[in-house]
């Protein structure tokens, strides 16, 4: 007789100890999220009718499911009756936003610190928040006797290697918006600090796929980045740059250069943001 395979329970588990899901869905949840899933940056006020009509569903059943999601603090509703999100889910925002940069570090560091070992140099990775490089993590080499400046989330954007590449991934607008400031304060006497400057080292910048400074910020250190893009929309979601002895990145650029995107390779794979 010929064995079928036999599909598994939703709450059985395959050799490895993991929980099989299936395709099993509680009606009511996904109700509740679709309605919360309505309000979005152009609609953040709705009425209980709007709702209805968005989702396909009557009065009553949207009525019901809204009092429940506003019990819970996760929909308020306004002095006109109109419905908006609610406090509670601020409150998990944050805590998503925790919960992701602990995400970042625990799959980055090994690679980073392998990094820093390997090229006697700090290893530092940044999220890009709109203008600004919010450090996430930073190793530093074992054993060295050099030790660079930690990073910070401070760094001007024109003079850093990740802040370049945050730069020459801006749309046209927005980078003549920054850009009207220059000349820029000269940090060293190799800062690049006009216009015409910058616009040519991120024309270099998109062309090469990495960004590099040595000595624009600190005399006689110097800096490779490259970037990291979202897996969902592709677009610049975070930097990993290696820092060390000017001298030492110069002589190895050609070797920092696919190490360092491998890793941002590895981590964009393996990070669903």
């Amino acid at each position: 007789m010929e064995k079928q395979e036999r599909k598994p329970r939703g709450d059985e588990k395959n050799s490895g100890g993991t929980l099989l899901l299936t395709g099993k869905q509680i009606q009511s949840v996904q109700r509740a999220i679709d309605i919360l899933n309505c309000f979005n940056i152009t609609n953040t006020e709705l009425t209980l009718g709007q709702i209805s009509t968005r989702l396909g569903l009557n009065k009553g059943t949207v009525h019901g499911i809204l009092n429940t999601l506003h019990m819970n603090g996760y929909i308020s509703q306004n002095s006109s009756g109109r419905y908006l999100l609610g406090a509670e889910l601020f409150n998990k925002a944050s805590l998503a936003a925790d919960t992701k940069r602990s995400i970042l570090i625990d799959r980055s560091h090994n690679y980073m610190q392998n990094l820093s070992d390997y090229f006697q140099g700090n290893c530092t990775l940044f999220r890009i928040d709109d203008l600004y490089l919010q450090l996430v993590h930073s190793t530093e080499p074992r054993n060295s006797t050099f030790v660079v400046r930690r990073a910070n989330s401070n760094l001007p954007l024109y003079c850093s290697a990740s802040g370049k590449l945050v730069l020459a991934h801006l749309r046209e607008r927005p980078l003549n918006v920054y850009l009207k400031d220059a000349p820029f304060p000269a940090y060293t006497g190799t800062t690049r600090t006009t216009i015409d400057a910058l616009q040519n080292e991120f024309e270099k910048i998109r062309a090469e796929g990495f960004s590099y400074e040595n000595g624009e910020l600190f005399e006689g250190v110097a800096a490779l980045s490259v970037p990291i893009y979202s897996s969902k929309d592709n677009h610049l979601f975070a930097t990993l740059s290696l820092t060390g002895m000017s001298v030492t990145i110069a002589r190895r650029k050609k070797e920092i250069y696919p190490k360092l995107a491998e890793v941002a390779r590895r981590l964009q794979q393996t990070i669903n943001f």
